[in-house]
């Protein structure tokens, strides 16, 4: 049970209101959010509506001068300090394992700057990456709240929907429940950093799953002269069966990633048959194209 005068102090800590219904006086918090891609640039436009005071970082100078929302920087030196950091850089898997490489500069950069910085960190990462992070400092208020932004539906699953939160100790949860509280994103804690990484990995290797069994379907309807469309109405009329589309492959930055995320944490036939049933498929689909 959280102490109310920890909160108290915790508070006044980083100047966030107790109240929510004080959000107006949100604006003599510097919130600096860094990457500005498809999830961090609306990340910014959210939390400077609810009244803080915002700028963003981006290494892309190409990405920074197409922002006139709020003041964004491409080059750290000219960041201004900020009582909370909201870290949305991508990650990526190189050489057969998991790429947190920008993470770690951007921590590196923070620590050099801040001596009790509040960081929260929303990009995907491997379990273990915010424990490593938190090390960079000397002290840190941490927390791990994966974004579970769709740019195909932003309205309905942008910013502010559900999310988990993982942090450092319960200083860094209780002031990350109130930031987060004026941003009006309910929260799901959890019981470490670890565990809210496992979840977001799983979730979008659990969606990358169900794609890939639609698209081995798909082939299998196929070598048998049997139409996918049907068998997956015809599935579809259970009450618990919900069988996806089968459309270009599994492309893009997050699920192709993600599910190496979960692969690398141990022997995992079932991903690992769901990666190469994925590949199938799309040697399928360029075979197809070729011929048509």
């Amino acid at each position: 049970m959280l102490v109310p005068t920890h909160e108290t102090d915790c508070m006044k800590r980083l100047k966030i209101p107790v109240t929510a219904s004080t959000s107006n006086k949100n604006d003599a918090i510097n919130v600096c959010v860094i990457g500005l891609g498809v999830v961090g640039y609306p990340t910014a436009l959210h939390i400077a509506k609810h009244g803080f005071s915002v700028h963003g970082y981006d290494i892309d100078s190409e990405k920074v001068k197409r922002i006139h929302s709020f003041k964004a920087f491409n080059q750290w030196s000219k960041t201004p300090n900020s009582e909370i950091y909201v870290v949305c850089a991508s990650t990526g898997w190189k050489d057969g394992k998991p790429d947190m490489s920008n993470l770690f500069d951007i921590c590196k950069n923070i620590a050099r700057r801040h001596e009790d910085p509040m960081v929260c960190i929303e990009s995907t990462v491997s379990v273990g990456t915010c424990r490593k992070l938190a090390k960079l400092f000397n002290n840190v208020h941490l927390v791990y709240v994966p974004h579970r932004y769709w740019s195909g539906n932003p309205d309905k699953y942008g910013v502010k929907q559900p999310r988990v939160i993982g942090a450092l100790d319960e200083t860094s949860l209780v002031s990350a429940k109130e930031f987060y509280g004026s941003l009006k994103i309910p929260l799901f804690p959890v019981s470490s950093l670890e565990v809210a990484e496992m979840i977001k990995i799983a979730e979008n290797a659990y969606r990358f799953v169900q794609i890939a069994f639609s698209e081995q379907l798909l082939l299998l309807c196929e070598k048998n002269n049997m139409p996918f469309k049907e068998v997956k109405a015809g599935a579809n009329t259970k009450w618990n069966i919900n069988l996806l589309e089968a459309l270009n492959g599994i492309n893009g930055h997050c699920l192709p990633k993600d599910i190496r995320y979960l692969t690398h944490l141990g022997r995992a036939p079932l991903l690992e048959g769901a990666i190469e049933a994925d590949k199938q498929y799309i040697n399928y689909l360029q075979r197809i194209k070729k011929t048509t």
